[in-house]
């Protein structure tokens, strides 16, 4: 299974758009980290980047959003939770006949806030 996660610092940009197919990983699944896009927008771009299904969580302000897309065919993906800073997905890999747990996460920029933010995540681990 080939996953890439990449912090875009914002969707709106074009080379986003224009390099994701290039790739030649053949991602199945790809999180993109710090969307910067509201709703409006990312639904606007997400259909447009290839893959049959996405979803996302909006950025607090002007930090973070995240957004996940997947094809379904060598891997079957649902979302389990989605959370103000990670989006946590079942990912069955067909060819090896397994199931994973997947995450992605984006923490917080502010250095004063990333104490608080890894404490929550080792409470849900």
């Amino acid at each position: 299974m080939s996953i890439i996660s990449w912090n875009i610092q914002g969707v709106k940009k074009a080379q986003v758009l224009q390099e994701i197919p290039k790739t030649p990983h053949n991602p199945q699944l790809i999180f993109l980290l710090e969307t910067l896009v509201n709703k409006k927008s990312i639904l606007s771009i997400l259909p447009k980047m290839g893959f049959d299904n996405f979803d996302y969580v909006e950025p607090v302000n002007h930090s973070g959003g995240l957004a996940v897309l997947w094809n379904n065919g060598l891997i079957h993906a649902s979302v389990l939770k989605k959370e103000q800073r990670a989006i946590h997905m079942l990912v069955y890999d067909t060819s090896k006949h397994c199931s994973s747990i997947i995450s992605g996460v984006y923490a917080p920029a502010q250095f004063q806030d990333k104490d608080c933010f890894w404490q929550q995540l080792e409470q849900m681990m």
